[in-house]
């Protein structure tokens, strides 16, 4: 987050093309790997800095053009009845590294992986599998950030298969800052890149947002040659289909081309499993969205409305992420307290408390916007960065008011003030749009009038019909602390065996185990659970086990196997 004057300096821009930063981009063939010119990288730092502060948006990388067909590049082998081909690709003194597909297919069977390099490091780090369901008709798609300036892609498919796969490249990502991954693949990391002043969502002031948390999500958009990180938020609607909406700023995607938004990833359930704690999900995304709508409310880079961008997630969100669908007031209300749930630089998920009712504010058009001041609490005085931008700020209803635009909050002037575009502004504003693309058209697509609804979790009946109708067990109730205190997981640490105890009252629908990076290593289901868990086979190291019961309770404990 950057300091805003009245007009805000998020909202100034200033064109800076890929060759401002890195000159000419060449790329190279040989000894094994495919290789792209790249900037150094104390320059590419301080100009993504400047671009920042100018757009609103955190820049973190550059998408360097080069362009090869995978198949014609790697090298081929046959092993216990697959091919298998695999190419290494480097962007040097790069912090983090993907690759951008412009021509991406892969058939029935088929897996793709992308791996820190054999030796790197003291593990290797594994994405993947990636199989046919990321298949799009528009055929763009891009990975997730691999650490290191160097990757290896690994694609798999049985012999004999006949569906031709399509692997074009048409850039590499070369990611300069808000990078950190866990140990082994970052000794640098100590608590993710924000400021310390920053509240971890599952301390203590989380403790009534558990359902809320669930519907924020980090942003990464490629526009223009760059990379950039924003926040967001899953939305209800009046229709209650649980149709994937997901709510931001438009300043953080004014840029995108149409050829752009399948490079949009949504990142769901980053972070830390605990208060103050070093380990998260970090594997949970989706990759492409569709445009909806947005305010359109910036010439010559100022924004002159309230700021708002709506997206559908693509492809289906598994049901294990158990994404919420969070609830929204566009009546105007302004609330008396509450709080923002945000990716401050792209850290994992954080919250900043207000306790006072929002102001009304002129800073970028006349009534378009609230005034927030955040506070101390038992933890800290969470404030915003930049990556927080589009994120919501919840009231005590526990209803979206607003998006972030900008704002002047740090941890180092915590009492300074942050703006968010208001719902009801965005839902039949003065933006400079047509009523059939303000947010009401979107959100109440049966035109019920409804100007405020409560969030829910998908909700499945016996003859399988989805919904998203209004779910009221969203505060910290006594159920749910009886459940959270009650349940235990021993020993810990293990040697691969534990003991899984689940209070009196409370049924086992599953229990799920992942490793370190958040990957599912298995899964039982709860009418063959005995209360025993063998973990030994997936090797030693952080474990994490997820209980959840047919009440729709859930919880994550770490273990560590020796």
């Amino acid at each position: 987050m950057i300091e805003a004057n009245i007009q805000g300096i998020w909202q100034s821009r200033v064109v800076l093309s890929c060759a401002c930063l890195v000159g000419t981009m060449m790329t190279s063939w040989g000894q094994d790997a495919w290789r792209v010119e790249t900037p150094e990288l104390d320059k590419a730092v301080a100009e993504m800095e400047v671009q920042s502060e100018e757009t609103g948006r955190e820049m973190v990388g550059l998408v360097i053009p080069t362009t090869f067909d995978f198949f014609q590049e790697a090298s081929r082998s046959l092993s216990n009845g697959k091919d298998i081909w695999t190419l290494q690709v480097e962007a040097p003194g790069a912090e983090a590294t993907c690759v951008y597909f412009d021509d991406f297919h892969l058939p029935a069977g088929a897996e793709l992986r992308f791996e820190t390099p054999e030796g790197r490091y003291a593990q290797t780090w594994v994405e993947g599998p990636v199989t046919s369901a990321e298949n799009n008709d528009h055929r763009r798609w891009t990975n997730d950030e691999v650490p290191g300036d160097a990757l290896v892609m690994v694609y798999e498919c049985p012999a004999g298969v006949t569906e031709p796969a399509s692997l074009g490249v048409m850039g590499v990502g070369f990611f300069a800052r808000h990078q950190r991954f866990p140990a082994p693949w970052d000794a640098t990391l100590e608590r993710g890149g924000s400021d310390p002043c920053q509240v971890d969502v599952n301390c203590p002031e989380g403790d009534s947002w558990e359902c809320e948390k669930d519907a924020v999500v980090k942003l990464r958009i490629t526009q223009g040659g760059g990379i950039f990180l924003c926040s967001g938020s899953m939305v209800n609607n009046t229709a209650r289909d649980c149709r994937q909406l997901m709510l931001s700023s438009f300043h953080c995607a004014n840029e995108v081309e149409e050829d752009e938004w399948p490079f949009f990833k949504v990142q769901y359930n980053y972070e830390y499993f605990d208060c103050g704690g070093v380990q998260s999900i970090n594997s949970r995304t989706r990759t492409g969205v569709i445009h909806l709508t947005d305010s359109d409310d910036m010439p010559n880079g100022q924004i002159n409305g309230s700021d708002f961008l709506l997206v559908e997630v693509e492809d289906p969100i598994l049901d294990t992420w158990e994404p919420f669908y969070a609830g929204w007031d566009a009546s105007g209300f302004n609330g008396h307290g509450g709080v923002g749930i945000h990716h401050p630089s792209g850290d994992r998920k954080k919250i900043s408390t207000y306790s006072n009712s929002l102001i009304n504010s002129n800073a970028y058009a006349i009534g378009a916007h609230w005034r927030v001041t955040w506070v101390a609490t038992e933890t800290n005085h969470g404030v915003t960065e930049g990556g927080s931008s589009g994120s919501p700020i919840f009231e005590e209803n526990h209803r979206i008011l607003g998006t972030l635009s900008g704002g002047a909050s740090f941890c180092s002037s915590p009492n300074s003030p942050d703006y968010y575009g208001k719902m009801s502004y965005h839902w039949d504003g003065a933006n400079p749009i047509p009523t059939s693309m303000r947010l009401k058209a979107f959100l109440d697509p049966a035109d019920t009038g409804e100007e405020f609804m409560d969030g829910s979790y998908v909700q499945t009946d016996e003859a399988g019909n989805v919904s998203c109708d209004v779910y009221t067990s969203c505060a910290a109730t006594e159920v749910e602390e009886r459940f959270l205190s009650g349940l235990t997981v021993a020993p810990n640490p293990t040697r691969g065996q534990l003991t899984v105890t689940v209070p009196q009252g409370f049924d086992v629908a599953r229990v799920q185990w992942f490793d370190a990076m958040g990957r599912a290593l298995g899964e039982m289901a709860g009418s063959s659970f005995a209360g025993q868990l063998d973990v030994s086979a997936w090797g030693t190291g952080v474990r994490y086990v997820t209980v959840t019961t047919q009440d729709g309770w859930s919880t994550t404990r770490r273990v560590v196997v020796q």
